[in-house]
């Protein structure tokens, strides 16, 4: 009963307090009914003057628009940029803030079917419920928002924005690594995940309750599901201490998915989409750190080679050894028949085993790091792979490839390309490309990509949206985008990751890296997790 009392007594803009001084005053029930009066007549005057105004609010609370307003004649400046993009059906609204001056700003939201949405305020945040009723009511539709702003006492409408509902939803869910973009504050690096249908979000994991603040990378889940995943804890200077955390039926073990010939722990993980097997890249790698160049940071490999592991049997065998070629970034086919995978050829003249050497000789021969994405075949009944075949010949146009993604219907390749190297995240000019496996065309995807580093990619189960980490708005940090890629492999106008507050992106000084789309949510908790992370590492034996 006090809790709609509360509700009521918010409504009217009165209190307990003020209801039992009014009753305890003696004579005060008269002043207070002046009191009433005044504050109905000034109530009165501000209805009377929004009228005049030509806005006012329907009897509900929502604003109604403008009946006289003059025609701007250009589309709105808004942050972030939702003009002419393709929407999934469950997106979670998309939030923006109108960059024109006024004093007072109204924005609608409607389609085909379905009631009108109107907002107020210079930042236009539209109510989830009502905005994914308007969505599912017109798959298939065009949305239309129109912005109106008030300057100077009068009204402008401004063009309308318009764009379309595709048919087809996107993983609701999304697993993302928050770090600063120069490492800066390595203590502060979380594992989170987000329902992009709503705008929750949490960590899964992180390293602040970790007195040695490791670093922790490389999530990845089999078949874009939760029951399986796993993901690196680096204790760089506390050998034997870190691992790799395999999460299985809801419960997680520490283990140490090590090349013990070579010393190197597991990278860069790919769960074959049934079945025990994770492929790996053993890297040795190095980072260098730019003092004059726009590009912060250099990542090279010493060496890399290819594991198998097996998450059953907790065996890893080496499936590659090669002192002249570098193997990296492995990529199952969706049907597990086939490993891709990216490949280096570079004649060091240092030997693998000569670290010092390496690391001496390789920094100045980044540029001659070109790497091609190559094929094995694969046979589930024996576990033997076939011989490497050349898909992408990136080397051959002096360019490097990385990241290789294949659709859910094995019909296109999706990569990211730049100048050279391994690392393209820090390459300003990195970009997707997309091959059609079955006629052999490949080219850059370029109504996808945007003026700086596109990487990360991720295809949604069914094919039809891809999530990637973009530098396109500063140059700094890192943000998901998402593109609708139709049945030819043409990709529409990327749009960023929706915030409930749409200024977040400029105050949230964190890069997202490595998106994953991924269809449930991550259900075990962080204290599992957690408690696998600070135990013995269990040993993983390496076979032949």
């Amino acid at each position: 009963m006090k809790d709609t009392q509360d509700s009521k007594n918010a409504e009217t803009g009165t209190s307990e307090r003020t209801t039992s001084a009014v009753a305890e005053n003696g004579g005060g029930s008269r002043e207070a009914g002046k009191g009433t009066r005044r504050r109905t007549a000034i109530l009165v005057a501000a209805i009377l003057a929004a009228v005049a105004l030509g806005v006012g609010r329907w009897a509900s609370g929502t604003p109604s628009l403008p009946k006289t307003f003059d025609d701007a004649g250009k589309l709105p400046a808004i942050y972030p940029d939702y003009i002419g993009t393709t929407l999934p059906p469950n997106i979670a609204p998309l939030n923006f803030r109108v960059e024109e001056e006024g004093e007072r700003y109204l924005t609608s939201v409607y389609s085909k079917s379905g009631a009108k949405i109107v907002v107020e305020g210079q930042n236009a945040q539209f109510p989830l419920k009502k905005w994914r009723d308007l969505l599912e009511a017109n798959i298939g539709e065009t949305l239309v928002f129109d912005v109106y702003v008030q300057k100077d006492g009068k009204w402008l409408r401004f063009q309308s924005v318009e764009n379309t509902i595709a048919p087809d939803r996107v993983d609701p869910y999304l697993a993302y690594r928050l770090i600063e973009p120069g490492y800066e504050f390595g203590h502060r690096i979380s594992l989170r995940q987000r329902n992009i249908e709503t705008f929750e979000e949490n960590d899964f994991f992180n390293n602040r309750a970790h007195a040695v603040s490791p670093c922790v990378n490389c999530h990845s889940f089999q078949d874009r599901k939760t029951d399986r995943f796993l993901f690196h804890y680096r204790r760089l200077n506390e050998p034997g201490k870190g691992g790799t955390i395999v999460v299985e039926d809801g419960k997680a073990r520490k283990v140490a998915a090590k090349l013990e010939e070579a010393g190197i722990s597991c990278s860069y993980p790919a769960w074959r989409p049934t079945g025990d097997l994770v492929a790996f890249s053993a890297n040795q790698t190095r980072q260098i750190f730019h003092l004059t160049s726009t590009q912060k940071i250099e990542v090279f490999d010493l060496m890399s080679d290819l594991t198998i592991y097996d998450a059953k049997k907790n065996e890893l065998r080496r499936l590659t050894a090669t002192n002249d070629v570098f193997e990296t970034f492995p990529s199952w086919s969706p049907d597990g028949s086939a490993l891709y995978y990216c490949s280096a050829k570079l004649e060091p003249k240092a030997a693998e085993s000569d670290v010092k050497g390496r690391e001496n000789e390789l920094p100045k021969r980044i540029d001659e790091f070109r790497y091609n994405i190559m094929r094995m075949s694969f046979d589930e009944k024996t576990g033997a792979f076939g011989a490497p075949e050349t898909v992408v010949d990136a080397a051959a146009r002096e360019r490097s490839a990385s990241h290789p993604r294949i659709s859910p219907d094995g019909k296109f390749l999706v990569w990211t390309e730049a100048a050279s190297g391994t690392f393209p995240i820090w390459r300003p000019e990195a970009d997707l490309f997309i091959k059609d496996l079955a006629t052999g065309e490949e080219r850059a995807w370029t109504e996808a990509n945007g003026e700086n580093s596109d990487s990360y990619h991720s295809w949604s189960s069914n094919g039809r949206w891809m999530a990637f980490s973009s530098r396109r708005e500063d140059g700094q940090y890192t943000r998901v985008y998402f593109t609708y890629v139709d049945v030819d492999g043409r990709a529409t106008k990327p749009f960023v990751l929706p915030q409930k507050d749409p200024t977040r992106n400029k105050r949230h000084f964190k890069s997202y890296n490595v998106p994953e789309l991924i269809t449930e949510p991550i259900e075990i908790d962080i204290k599992t997790l957690t408690d696998a992370a600070v135990r013995e590492t269990v040993p993983t034996k390496n076979v032949k």
